[in-house]
């Protein structure tokens, strides 16, 4: 048994509170679950109080002591006018709901219309979509008014550089402005929409071109701006000045805010999807809208990829001696990238492209490039070793280098990617395999003999059987295996 410890003479604040209210030693009682909606949906006068304390609280205040950046800009009375406008269209942080802002379901021509559970929360579906719609491109412009329009005329960026940050924004903001305003019209008199399908349908291939170049330079728009802020002192007393202000928020926030929009709308569209009837004309639309948006998705994620790898290919002083099958140049994917340490603790930036791996080691110079530590090791090269009894238990060995991860979240990142290599690897070797089995089978018998030959003097010539490029595979699968 264990004694219990004396009473210590030290004292807590909350200890301090001996007040004959002091509600510390009361058990709060928890509210039902009625209790809690009843008071939420009590009333929309009191919603609009809690929306409105709530839009308080949280948006950004007006009241900035100093919006300007540097004495050629605009009037900072101007842009203190244009901050409390953009605040009070969007109410970013406000609750909305359809049937407390909108519905207005019990008047005269419809005294006994009611709706069901499932078209209201249709509407409700439909009604954060336009909400989000709102509240987006309040976002786009305060970027362009507090951002871009004050950097236009400070000379810190180039007109490429700020093409490749900012983008084209006044087009962002007419193609959203547009669905807005579709939406708003669709509604009756009544806040109620009947079809949304075909306008979203109809609007969807207008996101395509701008949101491909968009995501394709934001890659480019991440590295430039770490640059200008680690080498720029006057982007860094320009940012120092906008963070000043109440409830700001990074410029990063906000270019980033176009790629987090587009990513929502599947979810969106399959809510409304969900609530909508099986006989509805919207139905089929809006599974084709679906699919479109889906699609557009998928050639985004890969433009990125695409120009993640160019970006890392960048950074990259080649050496020849170091790199003679050209691995890092004709890479086309960017599997992962990080810093690992060896066993001295020296830091290595590493690359893990789909034809090999790079070791590197940072230049001193202001900009962020890297040199090639050693020889480039191709993928079909690549063999990693774990040791689980090793003193070094977040490392792993690759050829004769020693390389440890932060922890083990970071050790088991860096393996699965070097298994995302290897199984690319087996693909390509058993659709190597499959062709040759398929052609030969194909192949008639007097062809056969012909083939045989032909493919007998190949193998001399490769010096590397079919046996023994299924040897090959079984090494590579036990090797996975081991891992």
């Amino acid at each position: 048994r264990t004694r219990k410890r004396p009473k210590s003479d030290a004292i807590s604040i909350s200890s301090m509170d001996i007040s004959i209210d002091s509600d510390i030693s009361k058990k709060k009682k928890r509210r039902r679950i009625t209790e809690v909606a009843s008071s939420i949906f009590s009333s929309s006068t009191l919603g609009s109080k809690q929306r409105n304390s709530l839009h308080r609280s949280f948006t950004i205040q007006p009241s900035t002591p100093d919006l300007s950046f540097v004495n050629n800009e605009t009037d900072t009375g101007t842009l203190k006018k244009k901050h409390k406008n953009n605040i009070e269209n969007s109410n970013n942080f406000t609750i909305k709901s359809w049937i407390l802002d909108v519905a207005n379901i019990n008047t005269k021509d419809k005294p006994n219309h009611i709706l069901s559970r499932k078209e209201i929360k249709r509407q409700e579906a439909i009604y954060e979509l336009y909400c989000g719609e709102n509240v987006f491109i309040s976002d786009l412009c305060i970027l362009k008014d507090f951002y871009y329009e004050p950097l236009l005329s400070s000379g810190i960026f180039s007109s490429d550089e700020l093409a490749t940050v900012f983008g084209n924004i006044t087009q962002l903001i007419e193609i959203h402005n547009k669905l807005k305003n579709e939406l708003f019209d669709l509604r009756d008199k009544h806040g109620f929409t009947e079809t949304v399908g075909s306008i979203i349908l109809n609007w969807i291939p207008t996101l395509t071109k701008p949101y491909l170049e968009r995501c394709r330079t934001q890659i480019w728009a991440k590295h430039l701006l770490d640059e200008k802020r680690s080498t720029n002192k006057r982007f860094q007393s320009f940012l120092k000045k906008r963070l000043e202000s109440p409830h700001s928020v990074d410029l990063w926030t906000y270019i980033d805010v176009a790629r987090s929009r587009i990513v929502k709308y599947p979810l969106l569209i399959k809510e409304i999807l969900r609530h909508t009837i099986v006989t509805h004309i919207d139905q089929t639309s809006l599974k084709e809208a679906y699919d479109l948006i889906s699609n557009l998705l998928k050639n985004i994620d890969k433009i990125m990829g695409d120009a993640e790898c160019q970006l890392a290919q960048s950074k990259i002083n080649i050496k020849l001696d170091y790199d003679p099958i050209k691995c890092i140049e004709n890479a086309t994917e960017l599997i992962t990238q990080g810093q690992l340490k060896d066993t001295r603790g020296m830091k290595f930036q590493c690359f893990l492209f789909n034809t090999g791996f790079a070791i590197t080691r940072s230049t001193r110079s202001a900009s962020k490039r890297y040199n090639l530590f050693c020889p480039v090791i191709p993928n079909e090269q690549i063999c990693i070793s774990t040791d689980e009894k090793s003193d070094i238990c977040y490392g792993f060995k690759i050829g004769d280098h020693i390389l440890i991860t932060e922890d083990g979240h970071g050790k088991r990142h860096w393996i699965d990617s070097f298994n995302k290599v290897h199984k690319c690897s087996i693909n390509s070797i058993e659709n190597v395999i499959d062709n040759e089995k398929e052609n030969e089978e194909i192949l008639t018998p007097s062809k056969t003999n012909r083939s045989t030959r032909l493919s007998m003097n190949k193998i001399s010539e490769n010096n590397f059987s079919l046996t023994l490029k299924r040897s090959f595979l079984k090494q590579k699968r036990s090797s996975i295996g081991l891992i």
